[in-house]
């Protein structure tokens, strides 16, 4: 019951967030990796739903200048491993991406240094794809 509330409040905050600044349309996709599930991408924002070990990650992106396919950012991660193991963490992110029409393939590395229970570093690797609507 409190990782559902823990849960709640932050959706509510993300959607505080990012809604008044998100000028473009939404790419909606699929990722596989440590957290297999829903990839969502709204101007420089990246939300994750990972089915896993059941997470929320929010990312702030950044592209390089002189290289367009590849991107770094920063974010954080909150994880439910076991019911009553909730786990937060703050993270990089590295990418790569390419556009196919209005399919967006990806592969990212995201180093994450977990701090609640037992403090440790885990290199995390996704890879999808987004639609873009």
């Amino acid at each position: 019951m409190k990782s559902a509330r823990l849960y709640t409040s932050l959706m509510l905050f993300i959607t505080s967030i990012i809604t008044p600044s998100v000028s473009a349309a939404p790419e909606v996709g699929l990722m596989v990796g440590s957290d297999s599930g829903i990839n969502v991408k709204m101007d420089n924002y990246k939300f994750g739903v990972g089915f896993d070990d059941f997470s929320f990650t929010l990312d702030k992106m950044f592209n390089f200048n002189d290289h367009p396919h590849f991107y770094w950012g920063v974010g954080g991660k909150i994880a439910d491993s076991n019911k009553d193991n909730v786990k937060l963490g703050a993270r990089a992110v590295f990418g790569a991406h390419t556009k196919v029409e209005r399919f967006t393939f990806f592969i990212e590395a995201q180093p994450t240094l977990y701090l609640i229970d037992d403090v440790n570093v885990e290199l995390e690797a996704i890879g999808g794809v987004r639609y873009h609507f």
